[in-house]
């Protein structure tokens, strides 16, 4: 039985990074596994009081991947670990897995002991972001938030470039759209881990943004960037359920309390981390997405365009807590038309066996809020409102089901879900008028 899970020294030649883990039964190998990541430039002209502090966060943020497969265990760090990357690690393991725990039914998890010797802090945390100046690197998943962010900091005149870890169509497809360049990450996981799920090893959800915002910053440091923005919005903040005394939250990677922890964490040199559409609804950047035509046929926010195996991509499944929410969310700001064309003229309110999902995106079925990158019941209720009012949709046997009679939004919701949330963000003012324009 594995009692202990190692994450090695990273180790960097070129452009390469190669990320080294050790399964440990009774203090001997059980299993070894070897991640590899290709940046899109080397990190050679990187200080190394910079670069080491990140690449020891890649390491043990990337090993949470292969650590489930052995959970519960102690996770070692032979290399030694600051006393803000202890806490950082700490973080990951006790929110970043909460789904993980939740669904495998393992609380051990948050009682996983970390050793590592300590390191003397450094310097840091990064300094807060000069506002307006400098290049930014932004985040690009293929879906409708990254394009709101691309086309808000056009309007604003600022400078800057795409990023992504890995080559899928709907992000190069938006890259292609924007007309602008595209900086690609190849991150390739161990072969042996998919051996070990398809076995039977626990596997569920990790907090992979915190693996892939820490790859954006160190793609950012060798491109020469002096930002990172990544568009995560405010409900990625709300968690879905209450287990074992914790707030468990599938988005916890994405929320204001990761951002705010990652910044504190970062060494001093780093490139400036931020959110974009932090103090933003998703209905209000779904308001703006409807404005943006050229990029309609282009985005998906469905997981299944992005699986390992081509053959099994799909653009929208049309079949899923995130395919309904979009559907839902867009719908108040577009015609029947145009939303249909999007979907492949799937109409999914008349699927009846779309209706409990909606029902657990209104807050209005049994189940909690899906563990999926979706929205907030409240402004699930406020869209189905907007619904009622819209001459497209007001007639459609959806809106009459007796299960959604009376599902309203409250006065409160209706005025909140496209309020700026103030102090609710962590950008500087130049981004902070860009969000306000939205």
């Amino acid at each position: 039985m594995v009692t202990e899970f190692e994450c090695g020294r990273p180790a960097v030649a070129g452009r390469t990074i190669r990320l080294p883990y050790v399964a440990r039964a009774g203090g001997l190998a059980a299993r070894e596994f070897l991640e590899v990541i290709e940046l899109p430039g080397g990190l050679g002209q990187v200080p190394g009081q910079v670069r080491q502090p990140l690449l020891r966060l890649l390491s043990v943020a990337a090993g949470l991947s292969y650590f489930k497969a052995f959970a519960p265990a102690a996770i070692t760090a032979p290399g030694g670990l600051t006393a803000r990357e202890r806490d950082f690690l700490d973080q990951l393991v006790n929110c970043g897995l909460g789904e993980f725990a939740y669904v495998n039914s393992l609380p051990e998890v948050f009682d996983t002991k970390i050793a590592a010797p300590e390191l003397p802090q450094a310097d840091g945390p990064a300094s807060p972001a000069r506002p307006g100046q400098g290049r930014a690197l932004v985040a690009v998943g293929g879906g409708k938030d990254s394009i709101v962010s691309i086309e808000a900091l056009k309007a604003a005149g600022f400078e800057f470039e795409l990023f992504a870890v890995n080559s899928f169509k709907p992000i190069t497809d938006t890259a292609a759209a924007a007309g602008l360049p595209l900086h690609l990450v190849d991150r390739r996981i161990d072969p042996g881990l998919l051996e070990l799920n398809q076995a039977g090893a626990p596997n569920g959800h990790v907090p992979v943004t915190a693996v892939n915002s820490l790859l954006a910053v160190l793609s950012a440091l060798a491109l020469g960037f002096d930002s990172v923005v990544f568009s995560n919005e405010a409900s990625s903040s709300a968690g879905n359920l209450v287990w074992q005394g914790r707030q468990i939250n599938h988005q916890w990677s994405k929320s204001l309390e990761f951002e705010r922890l990652l910044r504190q964490t970062l060494p001093a040199g780093a490139p400036q981390y931020v959110s974009l559409l932090r103090p933003l609804s998703e209905l209000r950047i779904a308001r703006r997405f409807a404005q943006l035509p050229t990029y309609h046929q282009v985005f998906t926010s469905c997981n299944r365009a992005f699986k390992l195996r081509q053959s099994e991509r799909t653009s929208w499944c049309a079949d899923c807590p995130k395919c309904r929410f979009v559907f839902l969310g867009l719908a108040p700001f577009l015609s029947r038309a145009a939303v249909l064309e999007i979907f492949g003229g799937r109409d999914m309110f008349a699927d009846g066996a779309q209706l409990p999902g909606f029902c657990d995106l209104l807050g209005a079925g049994p189940g909690a809020k899906p563990f999926e990158c979706v929205g907030e019941a409240a402004e699930c209720r406020v869209a189905l409102d907007l619904l009622r009012a819209h001459p497209d949709w007001q007639d459609h046997a959806f809106l009459a089901r007796p299960e959604l009679r009376d599902v309203h939004a409250s006065p409160a919701e209706q005025q909140a879900v496209f309020t700026f949330r103030e102090h609710e963000h962590c950008l500087p003012k130049a981004l902070e008028a860009v969000a306000r324009a939205i």
